[in-house]
């Protein structure tokens, strides 16, 4: 392996890199709806972890010439999207018939229906009673939306999109708690307020991982096949 990138993999990266800012800017306007997981999602998958890695960074702090240069989002997208590119860059090595040993994902998404299902029945959600039927109708989505894909990964034959699709949720998620972490401990919230921060974040964070789900679902098999053909073109 080349120990640095050849010019096509910078100009690819640097193109990429505005695709995304490109995407993110189309959607800005429309709360929880995004593109970027599903195209950044692809990307890493057929090009690599190191071009996503590098896109990542290069993404997270451009970016910020268009919505500003806010500390806590830095902190957020540098830690969050280089994960997101060695994860989803080392999903992108793997045979398509080994994904049938990722059967935990099936465990995992039970877990997450079983904590959304028992926040409700037990009264766990301490928050105004104004917000908390709100609160509540997303948990009960967020748990279909689990149980749905628990479903997919043991009859769906095509395993390797459902495994990614998996991993598109719980990225998801965890950005939206990784937010909730970092925001309430850089600006100093009280318990109070950061509990009510993270109620709030619920109403972003279901819309996008439903959003997130479904535009891989549909998007993943064909962007795929659009960036392999494009890198068998340049082997040749």
């Amino acid at each position: 392996m080349n120990k640095f990138l050849s010019a096509k993999q910078i100009a690819l990266i640097a193109v990429f890199c505005a695709l995304l800012i490109g995407g993110q800017v189309a959607f800005a306007a429309i709360s929880g709806i995004e593109i970027v997981t599903v195209l950044f999602l692809c990307f890493c998958f057929c090009f690599g972890a190191r071009c996503g890695v590098l896109c990542a960074v290069a993404f997270s702090l451009l970016r910020c010439f268009v919505f500003g240069f806010s500390p806590t989002a830095i902190v957020l997208y540098l830690i969050y999207y280089p994960l997101f590119a060695l994860c989803f860059g080392a999903l992108g090595k793997i045979k398509d018939e080994d994904f049938k040993g990722f059967w935990f994902l099936g465990i995992i998404m039970l877990v997450f229906c079983a904590v959304c299902i028992l926040l409700i029945l037990f009264d766990l959600i301490k928050i105004s009673k104004i917000f908390k039927p709100t609160i509540e109708a997303f948990l009960w989505i967020l748990a279909v939306l689990f149980f749905v894909i628990f479903l997919l990964l043991i009859f769906i034959k095509n395993k390797r999109l459902v495994v990614v699709c998996a991993f598109a949720a719980i990225f998801t998620i965890c950005f939206t708690l990784l937010d909730d972490f970092i925001t309430p401990c850089f600006l100093r919230y009280s318990k109070e307020a950061t509990l009510a921060y993270f109620y709030a974040s619920f109403l972003a964070m279901l819309p996008q991982t439903v959003c997130s789900v479904i535009s891989v679902l549909i998007l993943f098999p064909p962007l795929c096949k659009l960036f392999k053909l494009s890198i068998n073109k340049n082997r040749e």
